[in-house]
């Protein structure tokens, strides 16, 4: 049995899409299974999906819009100078450039100004805005940021400065006291969309302003709304639509030169975006001033685009060798946490990158599926700064709103949230949060869970099936890429793949449907042809030499099915780590006990392993029957590890038990060191066979051992050699070779399993 890692949440779909609808927009079976599981069902929704419909919601619509554009175009007739600020994030970067490449075509005198994440933080602050009005700024335009930044904008408006906050994030219970706010969440107006990014939000103060903005703009607006990962529907998904129909026909200069210094050529994607684009232009801004990305966003000449992309590559790679590092680092002390049984993984060191702890945060939780907070320890200014990640059943802000009192400043959501606190306050911090859990799991399964979107048979996973899937793209934030549950698939073929064999490949069923499963080759030695398996995964088109095949990637297993696993050959290696809490370890009473994980045969094991390993070869058949008997668990590993095997030696027969017997009566007394080899050739067997002989008959007082001079006992007790305890031993250790060495794996496993019902 393999235990899934995920619980699979699947509901049937409340609604059906009626049968004159199927008709009326061709539907396929399974584009009809995906968007009922979608509850996208009636006509119009589902031509939304279906069909290049243009969402473009009238910009004057938004929020002081008529305002903003007033004083915009007021500030541009009297050659006022503008400062738009922006944002360090992929959103920030290209809401930036969206905006100032729009004041640009109508002549206005702007610049642009972008926070350091590490020096000056999120959003607006004091210092960059009275240095904007020192400079003659008289109007700043915030991009996907501002909603927040109350005493900044009242201070330099107080100083004559007009600010237009354009954003898009959760707005507290009051709002700044700005010229202008442009927020598609305005509750004193009803735009008819809440969810656009801050790019979306300056892509439609452009469509104001410009009245056709140019094409370009609706690329970068593509490119904030997939990084920010907001709502994927209504003017979000075509935004999306439109934004990579262009980037494949008219790309930005900019936009091909990253694609170059990635290496990628093919068609751009949603995933191009979230996979390619968008950590790069991220990349920057986690490590050092993202202005560098806006200044390559805003570049139109080849030739300092590439320069640029060169540069941004190069950030991208040292992001990624820091995350690296620090996960490396981050997943020790994790390990350590959960061992001890906490529920909130808080891990803090010094030297730390702050920029990219939300990243490692977000492995953390994909390992251990536990909220988890990173902070990196800053001695010099006495604080902890880091990035929290949650899981579905945690609301982040909530639990960490409920600690205030020992964090002095912290901001976020369900899934995540940053934050600033006292060093000397983590490890209260960090009892409390898991004081906090403990309370929610007597109540909430903290299990993590895995959203499985239709079920389906192998025979409907086609290319066919999927062409249809895929033409529902773009998937991403509230219409993800369907997750498929198939049951009961036939293990066909197993390979480790990849350098050290870090990935798994299955095929799978009579269809010979290939499956992937990625940085999961551990489990390859797991697994049996023949196997019944049930998978969750998406589903993908592999083209090979102009060939396409259907193909699953998988993202969970389950076996249901108790499995005896075989790892008596040396050339097959355990890859657990023998502390850990889930694995129990069944080895030979001789043996020491390294922890509490540790069993004798014959001892009864706690039924809370998921695996155990039957490390050593036991002595008797009734150690490991006795020790069969009570056992629970879901995978039984056969490693039986022994020192040399006695079964083709046998046990000697009583005639030759008699000749030697006579031998050493004629001579009385024999010296083992000088005439053992001689007395092995006259009775021909080896010197372990005359060493197991000596043992039982000194043992039934035969002869006695003086210092390895063998005398014969003149009036010993009539005894069988059979009645020796160390004859019986012999016996028990050739059936045990017999039955757990060398019988045929599959008599084994019925053997074993008979125990175990």
């Amino acid at each position: 049995m393999i235990k899934s890692r995920y619980n699979w949440d699947f509901s049937q779909p409340t609604e059906s899409i009626t049968e004159d609808i199927v008709k009326k927009l061709n539907l396929s079976p399974i584009i009809k299974k995906v968007l009922e599981s979608k509850d996208i069902v009636q006509e119009e929704a589902i031509q939304n999906v279906i069909q290049d419909n243009v969402i473009n919601h009238n910009p004057m619509s938004l929020s002081d819009m008529h305002k903003a554009i007033e004083r915009i175009n007021l500030a541009i007739d009297k050659k006022e100078r503008i400062l738009v600020y922006g944002d360090y994030d992929a959103d920030g970067v290209t809401s930036t450039t969206i905006l100032v490449s729009t004041l640009r075509k109508l002549g206005a005198q702007v610049g642009w100004y972008i926070p350091n994440r590490f020096s000056e933080g999120y959003g607006p602050n004091k210092f960059a805005f009275q240095n904007a009005y020192d400079e003659g700024i008289s109007l700043i335009i915030t991009v996907d940021n501002g909603i927040q930044g109350h005493e900044e904008i009242k201070m330099v408006q107080d100083l004559g400065v007009d600010v237009i906050v354009t954003d898009h994030h959760e707005m507290g219970e009051t709002l700044p006291e700005a010229h202008a706010i442009v927020h598609p969440m305005h509750p004193d107006f009803d735009y008819p969309f809440e969810y656009l990014c801050g790019a979306g939000v300056a892509y439609k103060l452009s469509q104001a302003l410009l009245d056709h903005p140019p094409q370009q703009f609706l690329a970068l607006a593509a490119i904030g709304t997939i990084a920010d990962l907001v709502s994927l529907t209504d003017e979000n998904r075509s935004i999306v639509k439109q934004g990579l129909t262009v980037l494949n026909e008219h790309p930005p200069v900019a936009i091909q030169a990253i694609l170059k210094q990635a290496g990628f050529n093919n068609q751009i994607t949603e995933e191009t975006i979230g996979f390619i684009i968008g950590p790069r232009l991220n990349a920057v801004g986690r490590l050092e001033d993202a202005s560098f990305a806006a200044e390559l966003l805003m570049s139109e000449e080849s030739e300092v685009s590439e320069f640029l992309a060169e540069q941004l590559e190069h950030f991208n790679q040292e992001r990624k060798d820091i995350v690296a590092d620090i996960t490396e680092e981050a997943m020790v002390l994790a390990e350590a946490q959960v061992k001890q049984g906490q529920l909130f993984l808080l891990l803090a060191k010094e030297n730390w990158h702050e920029g990219v702890l939300g990243i490692v945060a977000s492995k953390i939780v994909e390992t251990y599926a536990l909220p988890t907070l990173i902070l990196n320890i800053d001695t010099a200014q006495n604080h902890a700064k880091g990035s929290a990640r949650s899981i579905e059943q945690v609301s982040m802000f909530e639990i960490l709103d409920a600690h205030h009192d020992l964090i002095d400043k912290f901001g976020g959501h369900h899934m995540a949230a940053g934050m600033t606190m006292c060093i000397e306050n983590i490890d209260t911090l960090r009892y409390k949060l898991n004081q906090w859990m403990k309370k929610l799991s007597e109540s909430t399964s903290l299990e993590p869970q895995k959203k499985v979107d239709v079920r389906l048979d192998a025979n409907e996973i086609t290319v066919k099936n999927i062409k249809d899937i895929q033409n529902l793209r773009p998937f991403g934030s509230d219409f993800n890429s369907p997750v498929f549950e198939v049951r009961d698939l036939t293990i066909k073929s197993i390979r480790a793949i990849g350098q050290d064999g870090k990935h798994l490949k299955l095929t799978l069923s009579d269809y010979q449907l290939p499956a992937l499963y990625w940085n999961y080759g551990i489990i390859a030695n797991e697994l049996e042809i023949g196997q019944p398996i049930s998978i969750i995964g998406n589903l993908q088109i592999n083209e090979w030499n102009g060939n396409q095949t259907a193909q699953l990637i998988i993202q969970d297993i389950a076996l249901d099915k108790l499995q005896i696993l075989d790892y008596r050959s040396k050339r097959k290696n355990l890859k657990f780590k023998e502390d850990e809490t889930n694995i129990a370890y069944v080895i030979h009473p001789k043996n020491e006990k390294l922890n509490e994980h540790h069993y004798h045969y014959g001892e009864t094991i706690v039924p809370t392993y998921d695996k155990v390993v039957f490390r050593d070869l036991p002595n008797t058949m009734d150690e490991i029957e006795q020790t069969l008997s009570h056992l629970q668990l879901s995978q039984l590993y056969l490693v039986l590890n022994h020192d040399k095997s006695i079964y083709f030696e046998g046990i000697p027969n009583k005639a030759l038990f008699k000749n030697c017997y006579k031998a050493l009566i004629n001579k009385k007394e024999t010296n083992l060191a000088k005439e053992g080899m001689m007395l092995c050739d006259y009775l021909d067997l080896k010197p372990e066979v005359l060493k197991f002989i000596l043992k039982v008959f000194k043992e039934l007082g035969f002869i006695y051992d003086e210092d390895g001079i063998i005398k014969i006992n003149n009036h010993p007790n009539k005894q069988e050699i059979e009645m020796s305890r160390i004859y019986k031993l012999r016996q028990s250790r050739i059936e045990v070779e017999k039955r757990l060495l060398y019988d045929d794996f599959s008599n084994i496993k019925e053997w074993i399993k008979s125990y175990l019902i």
